[in-house]
């Protein structure tokens, strides 16, 4: 299996939002892995079956104690839990303060994530910057995935990280534009400075900008998310996604992402 990192070089284009619903479309097992050190979104967010709430204590702090004795699949998924709809999540630390406890985790937790055999793993690394923590997460996925918005500093900064990137990784690399869909030109735009870049950035999205769609994963959604413009843009980009790290084929795309129809009735 394999491990894809999505992460921002700078302020909050959606990274999370778009690890949750890449993560809920993806055609196969897959487990969310909050990476971000500035703290964890997703048990805020987000409920577990039934709509109770997510055990704070349990994820990526726990795990970092745990992995003493050695990481494994088993181990990790030991540290995750379940979110209301299926997908499986492995926390990220309550506050920045608790990722000094996470001593040299990084680097093998990266290579365990990209050597799971119950999955694939995509990992929500939030802000990265030549400092980062978690940076041999990034170092450690085969595929790496940068989140923007269409916003010429948003642009300006991508620019900068994706040419550092480039010479410290072997990864594939891609982009993911978040923007309103009736801004064609302004994702144009972004693609012009990529093709002006040396950087080899071959796989390009354009993710819906859609409050209705992000809602469902702030745990606010209602009605029918499978309609709204972010599952839309997000299905074409999902199954992309999975195949370039995967040579697996013929899931149901539609039962993967909505099993039983729990997200219909949200």
């Amino acid at each position: 299996m394999a491990l894809v990192a999505l992460a921002s070089a700078k302020g909050s284009p959606g990274v999370t939002t778009a690890s949750l619903v890449i993560g809920a479309l993806w055609p196969r097992q897959v487990l969310l892995a909050e990476c971000d050190p500035s703290g964890s979104d997703v048990g805020i967010r987000m409920t577990a079956p039934g709509g109770t709430p997510l055990n704070s204590d349990r994820g990526l702090v726990s795990l970092a104690a745990a992995s003493r004795k050695g990481l494994g699949d088993e181990v990790v998924m030991q540290h995750s839990q379940q979110l209301d709809g299926g997908l499986d999540v492995l926390l990220g630390v309550r506050s920045p303060e608790q990722v000094g406890g996470m001593g040299g985790l990084w680097h093998p937790l990266g290579v365990t994530f990209n050597q799971m055999q119950t999955g694939d793993v995509l990992a929500d690394c939030g802000r990265i910057s030549s400092t980062s923590p978690q940076l041999p997460i990034i170092h450690s996925a085969r595929l790496i995935v940068m989140v923007c918005s269409a916003t010429g500093s948003s642009v300006a900064h991508l620019r900068e990280r994706l040419a550092t990137l480039v010479h410290h990784v072997d990864a594939q690399l891609g982009v993911i534009v978040v923007a309103d869909p009736k801004k064609r030109d302004a994702v144009k735009q972004v693609w012009s400075v990529l093709d002006a870049m040396s950087a080899p950035v071959r796989h390009r999205w354009h993710l819906a900008l859609d409050p209705v769609g992000a809602a469902f994963f702030e745990g606010q959604g209602h009605g029918r998310l499978e309609k709204t413009q972010l599952i839309r843009s997000a299905t074409d980009i999902t199954a992309e996604m999975a195949s370039l790290v995967s040579a697996q084929h013929g899931f149901d795309m539609a039962q993967a992402a909505f099993p039983q129809g729990e997200w219909n009735e949200r």
